[in-house]
């Protein structure tokens, strides 16, 4: 699917949840649905003031986006990053962060996936809870830091 289509989607669903989609709102959502990256409120604010968007109303949009599916927050080492989560397929997030140079690595590999997957089902099956996200968070020193 294509940038524009999700942002036209993003912004269909703000506007049936009763929000208008601002100008704020539409350079935030460009943002998100155009990186890859893992960012901090202080990123967003860098990556959109010049579009106007103040840092009050970054974290305020921060907040409203992550209670309507759009991102995602993950703290690491009590810093929140936000990432595009509405068109993500998979619902197993693995995260490294180097804690030398900051670095957020996103692992994808499907034996690992498996392997968590089956412990979802399992302890699913023994305490009856629906698990339907799984983030995990690993910190060490990245391969660059190491040389």
């Amino acid at each position: 699917m294509g940038n524009e289509k999700k942002i036209m989607e993003i912004k269909v669903l703000f506007i049936s949840k009763g929000y208008k989609f601002t100008r704020s709102r539409k350079a935030m959502t460009e943002l998100f649905v155009s990186t890859q990256d893992h960012l901090k409120p202080e990123d967003v604010h860098r990556l959109t003031k010049d579009q106007g968007v103040s840092l009050p109303t970054v974290y305020r949009n921060l907040d409203l986006m992550v209670r309507l599916g759009v991102i995602k927050e993950i703290e690491i080492h009590h810093d929140r990053f936000y990432e595009l989560v509405l068109y993500s397929r998979k619902k197993l997030h693995m995260h490294f962060q180097c804690r030398i140079c900051g670095q957020i690595k996103e692992y994808s590999n499907p034996d690992i996936f498996k392997s968590m997957i089956d412990q979802r089902d399992y302890l699913e099956s023994v305490y009856g809870d629906d698990i339907d996200d799984i983030t995990i968070i690993m910190k060490g020193t990245c391969s660059a830091c190491k040389k």
